[in-house]
């Protein structure tokens, strides 16, 4: 076989793999330069069933359950180091919820976000069926809450986003992440379904 010919073969299974060689596998939640906790992507194949795992140190607090059409979006650590956002893309929904470790903080898990009571009750009953293994609180997050979430969403660079996102296609030599318009939209106080429009 002449160079020519291994050199295109040699590209060919590079393409083919590259989904799970160059995969983006690990996001750091960072909060004032300091990260607070990682999370890991377990599964190899980007088709493949998965868990994200997100830990604190070396503890696992909490996991995600992910599919080829099922993932988190982008992640946002509050400055108690008690309380995580989770922007996920459910294939029909994007859910938006708090993994809480203030138990203390009972009133936060009265939400009324979003106001419409169907997607309301929709997005807090499939954000429990997304998260496995933790000992937090699963919750939709408050008005406070997505208010600071939004406000560093506005502020924050490209780049500060896509460090703190997994992309919502990821064929290894290509990812492509959720524009901040959208995450603006999935966080709004004014949102009313369960599938926001920017």
């Amino acid at each position: 076989m002449n160079r020519k010919w291994l050199l295109i073969i040699s590209s060919i299974v590079l393409i083919l793999l590259s989904p799970i060689l160059f995969r983006k596998r690990t996001v750091s939640l960072r909060l004032n330069d300091q990260t607070v906790a990682v999370a890991k992507w377990s599964a190899l194949p980007a088709w493949d069933d998965g868990v994200v795992n997100v830990y604190a140190g070396k503890k696992k607090i909490f996991s995600l359950w992910t599919s080829a059409f099922t993932s988190p979006l982008f992640f946002y650590p509050f400055a108690d180091g008690q309380r995580f956002l989770c922007d996920y893309n459910d294939d029909t929904a994007i859910l938006v919820f708090v993994v809480d470790f203030d138990a203390s903080d009972t009133n936060a898990a009265w939400s009324q976000w979003p106001a419409d009571d169907f997607a309301r009750k929709e997005m807090a009953s499939r954000a429990t069926n997304v998260v496995m293994e933790t000992k937090g609180l699963i919750r939709l997050p408050t008005y406070a809450e997505l208010q600071e979430v939004s406000t560093y969403l506005t502020d924050a660079t490209p780049r500060q986003i896509k460090n703190a996102s997994f992309p919502y296609c990821d064929l290894g030599i290509l990812w492509n992440y959720a524009e901040k318009s959208f995450l603006l939209a999935d966080m709004a106080t004014n949102r009313q379904a369960s599938w926001p429009s920017p």
